[in-house]
């Protein structure tokens, strides 16, 4: 019986106005193969093993770089004798605002041929390492303008991972091939449609829309999103909306109300019916139960 990878829904932070977080994990057996919906990078300080990222394998040694994008299963093994300690940071999709450029990820294609992994070289890897110092120091402090100085940082370590990947890559004679590739694929991809409804939650969002906008079938991609996200179109809509709903009830006193509005739902009643089944309470239950001493409204 096939083993089903676990599906991590939550992270230190998540739900914040800036969700982002980063720490130092020391991993003596590795990390069992997950999914999950928001992005992950990690860069090994010392140990030794692998990980695999969607069947792919690659080496974890000193100065690996290592970016997930949601969805993708991976898996981390330490070698006996040698656990990792390696950076790890999470960080949701929301960090930047719509129509934001990602920085380091090409959603127009490209992103599903590059490789998601990169051996830093040594030059590289010390500004990497002084970057993630200065990063992680001010993520654990309580310094003015923090979280400005975190998303320039996390912005200049994931444009320098991509650039010193596709160079690698241009290298490895790999582009030629993944030319021919694209040229095989859709007009869209599949993560040009996660972006769009993470970016565009507030409107009416179809599954029908969703294909004319990006050049699908309206099967093919039905099949794609259970493929890639493990769920169908409505439920992956639904998720999206009530993570921001989330975020809403603990960051802000908006009315519950206001907040079934806020996040594309027509109704109130269709918001509390959805963020019950999601989260097992009702919206002024979740608020009171993350932000004790809070009075909801």
């Amino acid at each position: 019986m096939a083993i089903i990878p676990k599906y991590l829904t939550h992270y230190p932070n998540m739900d914040s106005a800036f969700p982002f977080h980063l720490r130092i994990n020391r991993l003596e057996h590795g990390f069992e193969s997950h999914r999950h919906d928001f992005l992950e990078f990690s860069y090994v300080i010392e140990g030794r093993g692998s990980e695999m990222i969607n069947g792919v394998e690659h080496p974890m040694v000193p100065g690996a770089f290592t970016l997930v994008m949601p969805y993708q299963y991976h898996e981390i093994i330490s070698e006996p004798g040698a656990p990792l300690r390696l950076y790890n940071c999470n960080f949701g999709i929301h960090l930047y605002a719509p129509g934001e450029e990602l920085p380091g990820i090409d959603p127009y294609y490209t992103e599903e041929l590059l490789p998601p992994f990169a051996q830093m070289d040594e030059r590289e890897q010390g500004t990497i390492r002084s970057i993630l110092e200065e990063m992680r120091s001010e993520y654990e402090g309580a310094g003015l303008w923090k979280n400005a100085i975190i998303k320039a940082k996390l912005t200049e370590v994931l444009v320098r991972f991509d650039r010193f990947r596709r160079r690698e890559w241009g290298r490895s004679g790999q582009r030629a091939a993944a030319c021919v590739k694209l040229q095989l694929q859709p007009r869209g991809s599949i993560w040009q449609v996660i972006r769009h409804i993470h970016d565009h939650y507030q409107d009416e969002l179809t599954l029908s829309g969703m294909a004319e906008r990006f050049g699908f079938s309206v099967p093919y991609l039905s099949e794609l999103f259970k493929k890639t996200v493990g769920q169908n179109f409505l439920a992956f809509v639904h998720e999206v909306r009530i993570r921001q709903a989330c975020g809403l009830l603990i960051s802000t006193e908006m009315n519950v109300s206001d907040i079934a509005m806020e996040t594309g739902y027509g109704s109130y009643n269709t918001f509390s019916r959805i963020f019950r089944e999601t989260k097992g309470m009702t919206p002024a239950e979740y608020r009171k139960l993350r932000t004790p001493g809070t009075r909801s409204p």
